[in-house]
């Protein structure tokens, strides 16, 4: 009995040493090749190789952000980890010992090299530790900001790891499912029991987790001198070549440019990029354009990385299988002129402010200014001041973004959402005339005051009875300003309405269209609503928000008329309305792209899409409104009772349309010594209302915040927009000065610099043969 058990147990053991000798021989012999091949698999490693960031150019193809070279500090990623890697550093001090003390460490006991060593791992720790500390001062950055980036490079390998890691487990997966299922005691037999691959077991070190990795990017000179100085002192440093992105303009155009800044969470969670290419994902740590022309054109400026596989066999002696050359980004050609904005800038540096007794100084004046091309829709010119320098934007954030007196980092040109005051006067007119409510030579009768159903009304005087009143006795009817070309009949046509800028007549026919149809027809004109552009921008407010009392609404439409109260507009908004008008009626997308360049590129990688705007819409504007409303604005600039002579010139006809609109007074939220902001017993944010500065009461903290008037307490906003040629526009511009008064002296003296300016540049044709006098006798 016992003989035949162990004869049994011999047969099942020859049976199953025999199948594991013929699965030796399959595996070895038969399918070499494979199992090779699957090793060669396991072994592979892919190394990403960053590309090159594409240049900004301005229309001629200046550049106005490129990459340039720089060294970067960077940190070994085994120190980088919060918790460093043991071997590493030990190896380091280890390293540190035989470097200093050469042959005579290995001559020392057993003991004391033991006390030795501990002695310098002690240091090697400590110097890591003190390293973070040095490259938070020669920054100017916090500790904690220095940990922030270390905490993404983290992250960012991390995420390089798991990736590789399941792209591997996918492809083991792919070939289980290939091979079908295996016989069940085959799987007991030769596989443990698992009938899949694991994800656990596929957990792959990556390239990066040996690399160093930016910490400090684009270091000063006397920054890599310091560091250099002491780089053996700190374990994992290294100064390397890399390149970063450069401004040569500093400052010009620096709103319209934008920023750029690591990417965000949102950014990842949206990137369309994951999982579909991965040299194209973002990454922790990875940089986006984040405002501005960078970030419109992120899709195209930001190319693609390389890659290398290669077979990991340790040390530098990898064998490379494949290499996938970067792609660099595209350069993309925009509308602006650099040189053109740097010189309306200059403008806005130094303008000319008009006292209330005619005397005039130069300060430098907040506000915005727009040129657009009126056949194309394309953007010279988009200034906004004050200005800062793109290339010590990181440097220099916190301070600028608590300068609430100044507020340099707002784009003004789109941001800032100022009641319009008289520039709206044209919609109005056209409104009411293609409506059908009034005809182009309907004359309203001025008395300067305005008359609603038979009564004069408390409110709504014309400008003439505001500031003419008392020196002319009170006969301010028909339009008796100014003295040499008084109004003949003191029923003003639209046009006659326009150059004089009448309030009345347009009090009125906002009365016939009432808040509702004063928003139709704003609304057509671009008002209400992003241009879309491609950067960020303020809506503004039409009037059909008013949320007041019923029996003010009629009455709020007419302040609404003359663009004040319940109406307010982006400077980009109005010159786009002064664009409109120019082309006939046809509204039109404002571009910082040109058409070309936009069709060739493709939506940005990140954030959601912004609702399709149309490209143009034709307003179908009654002509004779249209042509009057071109007259109008012309007399405007070219005739004595128009309200914006500063314009006119001899060789060219300019269009316009001058604006005043009343300011609210200005304030900023008081804050405490931490800069966290002060509120009352009720919640509600305490403010500090600053004093207006004037000729006789200069403030030197706001001297930009100018009132008006014989105490200095007036305050408006100075508006002008308009068109060249009048006859055949070229250009369409507008130009808005905070606290900058009455809109002819202040704004009116930039838009003639910006004429100036554009006819240098030869964006606007003059007539020269006007300028020649008669030919001698």
């Amino acid at each position: 009995m016992f003989e035949r058990r162990l004869k049994i147990v011999l047969g099942v053991l020859l049976a199953v040493s025999g199948a594991l000798a013929l699965r030796a021989a399959q595996v070895q012999v038969f399918n070499a090749d494979h199992w090779r091949q699957e090793a060669v698999e396991s072994m592979k490693r892919w190394q990403f190789i960053e590309t090159t960031r594409g240049s900004l150019l301005d229309n001629h193809g200046r550049p106005i952000a490129l990459e340039q070279p720089c060294i970067d500090a960077c940190v070994d990623f085994r120190v980088i980890t919060d918790v460093p890697n043991d071997a590493w550093v030990r190896k380091k001090a280890s390293d540190r010992l035989r470097t200093r003390l050469g042959d005579s460490f290995g001559s020392q006991s057993k003991e004391k090299r033991a006390e030795l060593y501990r002695l310098e791992l002690a240091r090697v720790r400590a110097d890591i530790e003190g390293m973070w500390v040095k490259l938070a001062q020669v920054s100017d950055k916090s500790l904690e900001e220095i940990h922030d980036i270390r905490r993404t490079v983290v992250q960012k390998v991390e995420m390089r790891r798991r990736f590789i890691s399941y792209r591997h487990y996918e492809l083991a997966l792919r070939k289980h499912d290939q091979k079908g299922p295996e016989p069940g005691w085959r799987r007991w037999l030769l596989e443990d029991g698992s009938d899949k691959p694991q994800l656990d077991s596929f957990d792959m070190p990556v390239a990066e987790e040996t690399e160093a990795h930016i910490i400090l990017s684009a270091i000063p000179l006397a920054v890599q001198n310091d560091l250099g100085g002491a780089i053996d002192r700190y374990p994992g440093l290294v100064l390397r070549p890399g390149t970063h992105r450069y401004y040569p303009y500093a400052d010009a155009a620096c709103h319209l440019i934008g920023d750029m800044s690591r990417v965000t969470r949102e950014d990842l969670e949206s990137d369309p990029n994951v999982g579909v290419d991965q040299l194209r994902q973002y990454y922790p740590n990875d940089l986006i354009g984040r405002t501005g022309l960078e970030a419109l054109c992120e899709p195209a400026l930001r190319g693609n990385r390389g890659r290398i596989e290669r077979i990991a066999r340790g040390g530098a002696d990898d064998n490379i299988l494949s290499t996938q050359d970067p792609a660099p980004g595209r350069d993309v050609r925009t509308t602006l002129d650099i040189d053109l904005q740097q010189e309306v800038e200059q403008l806005f540096a130094q303008s000319q402010v008009q006292n209330p007794d005619r005397s005039v100084e130069t300060l430098a004046m907040h506000g915005a200014a727009i040129v657009i091309d009126v056949k194309t829709s394309e953007v010279r010119l988009l200034a906004s001041y004050p200005t800062f320098d793109l290339n010590k934007l990181d440097e220099n954030y916190a301070v600028w973004a608590a300068d609430a007196l100044n507020q340099p980092l707002m784009n003004r040109a789109t941001r800032s959402q100022f009641e319009p005051g008289s520039t709206v006067k044209p919609i109005v007119g056209l409104g009411a005339i293609t409506q059908g409510l009034v005809s182009v030579d309907h004359g309203i009768e001025c008395t300067g005051y305005l008359v609603i159903d038979g009564r004069p009304q408390k409110f709504g005087k014309c400008w003439v009875a505001k500031m003419y009143s008392t020196t002319l006795g009170g006969h301010v009817a028909h339009h008796p300003v100014p003295s040499g070309a008084p109004h003949p009949t003191g029923y003003l046509t639209f046009p006659d309405a326009l150059e004089r800028s009448c309030n009345v007549y347009f009090e009125t026919l906002a009365d016939m269209l009432r808040i509702d149809g004063l928003s139709y027809w704003m609304d057509k004109f671009g008002l209400g609503r992003p241009t879309g552009i491609g950067i960020s921008e303020s809506k503004g407010r039409l009037p059909n928000s008013y949320r007041g009392p019923a029996y003010l609404r009629r009455a709020t439409a007419w302040f609404c008329g003359i663009g004040q109260t319940q109406v307010t507009a982006t400077p980009l908004q109005m010159a786009n309305v002064a664009a409109t008008i120019a082309r006939g009626g046809i509204w039109m997308r404002p571009r910082l792209i040109p058409e070309k360049e936009e069709l060739a590129m493709v939506r940005p990688a990140t954030g959601p899409s912004a609702p399709p705007i149309p490209d143009r819409v034709d307003l179908h504007l009654d002509p004779a409104a249209i042509k009057a409303a071109q007259e109008g604005m012309t007399r405007v600039v070219n005739s004595r009772a128009g309200t914006g002579p500063q314009l006119h010139r001899g060789d060219v006809t300019i269009a316009g349309k001058t604006g005043t609109a009343q300011a609210a007074r200005f304030s900023i939220i008081k804050r405490d010594a931490g800069g966290r902001p002060l509120r009352d017993e009720n919640g509600k944010f305490q403010r500090e209302f600053i004093e207006p500065s004037s000729a006789e009461h200069p403030n030197p903290r706001a001297p930009w915040y100018r009132g008006q008037g014989p105490e200095g307490k007036d305050l408006t906003h100075a508006w002008f927009i308009g068109f060249a040629p009048a006859e055949h526009p070229q250009i369409a511009f507008a130009v808005m000065v905070e606290y900058g008064g009455s809109g002819g002296p202040t704004a009116g003296a930039i838009a003639r610099g910006i004429v100036q300016a554009c006819i240098e540049h030869g964006y606007l044709t003059v007539e020269l043969n006007r300028l020649k006098k008669p030919a001698a006798d």
